[in-house]
């Protein structure tokens, strides 16, 4: 059996190596143009693109908004209670914020009594929510989505705690010219974000087989039932920093990320983030300065075991904002391994 393992391990990373040696060097196209986003569309557009099915639809408060300015993609959501503070959960890479986010059981009884009201976000790409366009995929383009989210929730103050990618996305979201105008992020807790730039041979492994395999490679290599699972299963080894991880917790991934194009569209991602690079450190620079003056508080959280974002790229960031830095829990995921330590961590920092 531990022969069999082994093989089916080396056979994965062979299929993906030969992958990445056959890929095409040519630079991949990113439109991060504005204007794109600012476009409205017509009825008859946004008629052309259908509403994705999801299994979270039978949750209660989940729901779905169409967004008019940023292409008619579908996005999906969880909202649980109606009054006091707002609090948005953004979820990072090729993972679903109504999953893990909402296995906090005491800020969601919270909620339900008037507390507070959540809001478990999936931008395009992540949870059930559509499938961009690889083109416009990139991080301008989600804050660009996350501020009409708001707008048309009609959200003018609220806290957002934002893991990774979607700490990089919460940051970005003081950056837009509707900030301070129309909306305002009260504090920010950012759990392991994506905030400096990070060299390709910094990443992790199966960072580095994302970027540099064809993105068509990578949906077609996870649609393969064997290989595909187990390389699913081997990231989130790597994600959450442990030897093993449950079946059902496997499970839930490898489903969601074998259909649709759902892994695919998130190597064009990662590729066109490194792409534009330079324009999101220009654009970070400017929020250093600043964002601390912006928002009420905000605070970023790593650990030495987290290998997708290194604990000492989140450590100089947070000092380059002169923003407080903390160490909790452990892998990159924290409200999935360590919930009951996140949640302590927000119910304390929001007063709840």
């Amino acid at each position: 059996m531990k022969l069999q393992k082994n093989f089916g391990t080396k056979a994965l990373f062979f299929v993906l190596l030969v992958a990445m040696s056959i890929s095409c060097s040519t630079k991949q196209y990113v439109k991060t143009t504005e204007a794109f986003c600012e476009k409205k569309l017509t009825e008859k557009e946004q008629n052309k693109f259908p509403k994705p099915k999801s299994p979270h639809e039978s949750l209660e408060g989940h729901d779905w908004l169409q967004l008019n300015l940023n292409n008619g993609q579908w996005v999906e959501y969880q909202k649980i209670g109606n009054q006091g503070e707002t609090i948005i959960f953004v979820c990072g890479i090729l993972d679903d914020s109504i999953v893990t986010f909402s296995k906090m059981p005491e800020l969601i009884n919270k909620a339900k009594n008037g507390y507070c009201q959540l809001y478990y976000l999936n931008l395009p790409g992540n949870g059930y929510s559509s499938i961009p366009d690889r083109n416009y995929f990139n991080p301008i383009y989600l804050r660009n989505c996350l501020v009409e989210f708001i707008l048309e929730q009609k959200i003018t103050v609220f806290s957002i705690v934002g893991n990774s990618n979607g700490g990089l996305i919460s940051v970005l979201l003081a950056s837009h010219k509707k900030y301070g105008k129309e909306f305002r992020i009260k504090n920010i807790l950012g759990f392991n974000p994506l905030l400096k730039e990070i060299s390709f041979w910094e990443m992790d492994k199966y960072q580095k087989l994302l970027v540099k395999c064809p993105s068509s490679v990578v949906q077609y290599t996870i649609q393969t039932p064997f290989i595909g699972r187990k390389f699913v299963e081997l990231t989130l080894m790597s994600v959450v920093n442990k030897r093993c991880v449950e079946s059902e917790h496997v499970d839930l991934f490898y489903n969601r990320l074998s259909q649709n194009y759902r892994c695919g569209i998130w190597s064009d991602y990662l590729k066109n983030a490194l792409g534009m690079m330079s324009e999101l450190k220009e654009i970070c620079n400017g929020l250093y300065e600043n964002i601390s003056k912006r928002s009420n508080m905000v605070i970023f959280y790593s650990n030495p075991g987290d290998n997708w974002i290194p604990c000492s790229h989140v450590q100089k960031i947070a000092n380059a904002m002169n923003v407080e830095f903390k160490i909790l829990a452990n892998g990159h995921i924290p409200q999935l391994t360590h919930s009951e330590l996140v949640e302590d961590e927000i119910l304390k920092i929001l007063n709840l």
